[in-house]
C-alpha cells in the first residue's frame, strides 16, 4: 500500500512538473494572438485565483484562515513576490526561447540556499559547492546560446529567479503554519491585485494588450487552469503522499519539458551546447535537494520545491 501511495505521487509530481513545463506554450501561443505578458498575466490571475478559491472552499473546508500580520505578509508574498516574478519570467519568454529561459531561472533553488544562509543563518551543506559551481557553468553555458539582442530575456530571467528566492525564503517563515492551498489562494489575490494596480497605473507608458480571438483567450484560461490550478493541486497532493524530497526532484524535470515542448511545438533550437548546460543546472539541483533533505526534512529548499508556484 505504501509502496503505491509512493508511485501515485511521484506520478502526480510529474503531472504538476510537466504542466508548469508546458505553460510557455500556451503564453507563447497567447503572444501569437496579440496579448503580451503584462495582459496574459492581468487575464491569468483574473481567472485563476477566484477558481482556486472556490476550489479552497471544496477541498479544504475546514482550515483556518491567516489573520492579522500573518495575512497582510502573505498577501504581499503575491502582490510585490509573486507579480513581479511572473513580470520578469513571462517578459522574459517574448524575448527568448522559453527552454532556455526555464534553464537558467532554475538556478533559484541555488539562489535561495545561499540567501537563506545571509537573511535566516541556515548554513548549506559542503556539497553547495560543487552545485553552485554546476548550475553557474550550466547556466552559462545555457546563457552562451542566446543571440546578442536578447540579452534583456537573460537579465529578466536572473531578474525573475532572484525575485522568486527572496518569495522562497521571506514566506518559508509564515507559510508553514497555514495548509498550501490556502496560503497559495491569498497569494494568488495578491498577485491579481498586484497586476491590477500596474494595470491601472501602467508605470513607464507599460502597454496590457490581451488575446485578439477567442483561440488566444482559449490559451489563457488553459493556463489559467491547467498551468496553474490543476499544476498547483497535483504539487500539493504529491507533497502529501510522498513529502517534500521526492517532491523537489521531480520539479526538476520542468525545464526538461519545456526544452521538449518547446523544440517540438514552437520551433526553439536545441544544441549540444545547451543539452550540457540544462543536465548541469538540473543535476546540480537534484543533488543539492537531495543533499538539503537528508540534513533536514524541514529545509528551507525542501519546504519549496522548484514548481511550487513560479510560474
Amino acid at each position: 500500500m505504501r509502496n503505491n501511495q509512493r508511485l501515485v505521487g511521484i506520478a502526480l509530481a510529474i503531472a504538476s512538473c510537466t504542466l508548469y513545463g508546458i505553460n510557455p506554450f500556451f503564453s507563447v501561443n497567447a503572444y501569437e494572438d496579440g496579448a503580451n505578458s503584462r495582459g496574459l498575466m492581468v487575464a491569468r490571475f483574473l481567472i485563476a485565483a477566484p477558481l482556486l478559491l472556490a476550489y479552497r472552499f471544496i477541498s479544504v473546508r475546514g482550515a483556518k484562515w491567516p489573520r492579522g500580520r500573518d495575512l497582510v505578509e502573505i498577501f504581499l508574498f503575491g502582490y510585490l513576490g509573486f507579480t513581479l516574478q511572473s513580470f520578469f519570467y513571462f517578459g522574459a519568454i517574448e524575448r527568448m526561447d522559453s527552454g532556455l529561459v526555464s534553464v537558467i531561472f532554475y538556478c533559484f533553488p541555488i539562489m535561495a540556499v545561499l540567501v537563506a544562509w545571509w537573511l535566516l543563518k541556515h548554513k548549506p551543506s559542503k556539497i553547495i559547492g560543487a552545485c553552485l559551481a554546476a548550475t553557474v557553468t550550466g547556466v552559462a553555458l545555457t546563457a552562451g546560446e542566446v543571440a546578442q539582442g536578447e540579452t534583456v530575456g537573460i537579465a529578466l530571467t536572473l531578474a525573475g529567479a532572484l525575485t522568486y528566492t527572496f518569495y522562497v525564503v521571506l514566506s518559508s517563515r509564515i507559510m508553514p503554519r497555514y495548509d498550501g492551498v490556502t496560503g497559495l489562494t491569498i497569494i494568488l489575490f495578491g498577485a491579481m491585485f498586484g497586476w491590477l494596480t500596474l494595470w491601472l497605473l501602467r508605470p513607464f507608458g507599460m502597454e496590457v494588450r490581451f488575446p485578439e480571438t477567442a483561440t488566444g483567450w482559449t490559451n489563457v484560461a488553459v493556463l489559467s487552469t491547467f498551468g496553474t490550478i490543476v499544476a498547483m493541486g497535483t504539487f500539493f497532493a504529491a507533497m502529501k503522499r510522498v513529502g517534500p524530497g521526492p517532491t523537489s526532484v521531480a520539479s526538476t524535470f520542468e525545464p526538461v519539458v519545456t526544452i521538449f515542448v518547446g523544440t517540438l511545438f514552437l520551433d526553439e533550437r536545441l544544441t549540444g551546447r545547451s543539452v550540457i548546460g540544462a543536465v548541469l543546472v538540473v543535476g546540480a539541483v537534484v543533488v543539492l535537494t537531495l543533499s538539503e533533505a537528508r540534513r533536514d526534512a524541514g529545509s528551507l529548499t525542501n519546504a519549496t520545491p522548484g514548481g511550487a508556484a513560479h510560474n
